[in-house]
């Protein structure tokens, strides 16, 4: 950088009312901090400055004291919730300002208790635990460990998706400070265009401080885990494409997986009805399926905060992992023909420490897709017609730097391998699910070309200098 680290700091000093704020290489705060991500490649960055707003006006101060730097290219930023998504600089920085905004905390029931204003340094799991306590909850992750803000940015999937779309069009408000230092709110009435582009946006127009979602009363849900052995996935795979193609019941939302963990392969199926009933026929055909894994089956009835616990438990923070993600229309064959290939990468790789590998395929439903358009629009842009849709999830996690270089080759040219077989049927659909995202993919391009022009208008009508694309690289950022 050609301004000094110690003008930075005089910057960023002068612009928060306590420097308690201000977290420093080497100081305790700044290796918490620091060392607290999901995965060990945002870890292994070193910011030169930690920043740890707890208010707007601290975010307003300290983005009106660095915006002179960083539009002359002297300073870079990254903006954190909670720091979920795995690759390296989504949402750290080496050497450069990260504002880590897990301070922003609240949970506020509007007084008609029909929405909740989240602040975006909240879990799913604080905003769900809080809501059971008025009887309500929300559309939001399905991992209750996750952060509110990157999840609800990139989208978001949830169980009750079937019938409210994707987790982002469930938002009716969102608190933005823009490049000016200005806070505005993004809605149905007011900054509308801002308020679409959010919805899948992520990180491009401004910092997001607060999120309002509708809320809905909390019923007892049926579901949880089946586990069936290695030989049941093309039934499995059978079962969601007829599930996709012809289910109608929109309380109802699956997952369904190949896993390798431990020297052991297994096949399940996450499975939810969000209306409470017990082993539904809509889940009949996953929950036939034989031979299962009995012991470690988990059906139950359980509320919502129970069941995001529990897929919360199968990952943890700080181990070399990424995901990486297409979507393809349903068809048996060639997702047939994926896990065959997925089966022959895992045998070059499987000796790695530590190592667990998951393929699965998660529903974009027809009625997920119509409800989506219903609710006002949204960045990803998906017509119904275009569902239903499978989006493609590989997750691979390790424990050692020396097998970084053979396992990302690897998954890199499996992912490539899918998207080519996928193309050459006319089955690949345009859009990349944001939150499993590969960092090489042009996310935004999947949107379509017709929402990449809006959210440039609106890029360059909240942010004309494009300081969000200049100075914030983390993230998948729009291209102007």
């Amino acid at each position: 950088m050609a301004t000094s680290d110690n003008t930075i700091s005089t910057a960023i000093a002068g612009a928060l009312s306590t420097h308690d704020a201000i977290a420093l290489p080497g100081s305790e705060a700044y290796e918490e901090s620091n060392g607290s991500y999901f995965s060990a490649f945002e870890n292994e960055l070193r910011p030169s400055h930690i920043v740890k707003p707890t208010t707007v006006e601290q975010v307003q101060s300290v983005i009106k004291a660095l915006r002179p730097h960083i539009l002359a290219g002297d300073c870079k930023i990254a903006i954190r919730g909670e720091g979920h998504t795995p690759f390296a600089g989504s949402a750290n920085i080496q050497d450069g300002v990260t504002l880590d905004l897990r301070g922003f905390k609240g949970i506020t029931l509007s007084e008609d208790r029909t929405t909740v204003e989240i602040g975006v340094g909240e879990t799913w799991t604080t905003v769900y635990n809080e809501l059971e306590k008025h009887g309500l909850t929300t559309a939001g992750g399905r991992v209750g460990r996750i952060g509110v803000a990157g999840f609800i940015l990139g989208g978001g999937l949830s169980m009750f998706s079937a019938g409210t779309g994707f987790a982002c069009d469930s938002v009716t408000e969102f608190k933005v400070v823009l490049a000016s230092g200005e806070l505005v709110s993004a809605n149905a009435s007011s900054n509308t265009d801002l308020w679409t582009s959010l919805k899948g946006g992520l990180n491009n127009f401004g910092i997001v401080t607060s999120i309002t979602m509708k809320t809905f009363k909390s019923e007892s849900i049926w579901g949880g885990i089946t586990y069936y052995m290695p030989g049941t996935f093309t039934e499995v795979l059978q079962h969601a494409c007829d599930f996709v193609h012809n289910e109608t019941d929109e309380n109802t939302h699956i997952m369904c997986s190949a896993g390798y963990g431990f020297g052991h392969q297994a096949v399940t199926c996450v499975m939810y009805h969000t209306g409470g009933a017990e082993n539904p026929p809509a889940l009949q055909r996953f929950s036939n399926v034989q031979p299962q894994i009995a012991q470690m089956k988990s059906m139950r009835f359980e509320n919502h905060i129970g069941f995001c616990e529990e897929l919360s438990k199968h990952s943890s923070n700080g181990m070399r992992q990424f995901w990486a993600s297409i979507t393809i229309k349903p068809d048996l064959d060639l997702m047939d023909t994926l896990h065959n290939k997925w089966q022959e990468t895992l045998a070059t790789i499987k000796d790695a420490e530590g190592f667990i590998f998951s393929f699965g395929f998660h529903p974009l439903t027809k009625s997920l897709l119509t409800n989506s358009a219903k609710a006002g629009g949204n960045a990803m842009n998906i017509p119904p017609e275009d569902g239903p849709l499978f989006v493609v999830l590989i997750n691979p996690c390790w424990t050692q730097v020396a097998d970084d270089e053979r396992i990302i080759s690897s998954v890199e040219a499996l992912v490539a391998e899918f998207r080519q077989l996928a193309s050459e049927k006319g089955l690949l659909h345009r859009y990349i699910f944001t939150n499993y995202a590969y960092h090489k993919d042009d996310v935004m391009a999947g949107y379509g070309e017709e929402s990449l022009e809006r959210m440039r208008s609106v890029s360059k009508k909240y942010d004309p200098e494009g300081l969000f694309q200049k100075g914030v690289p983390g993230g998948f950022k729009l291209s102007m």
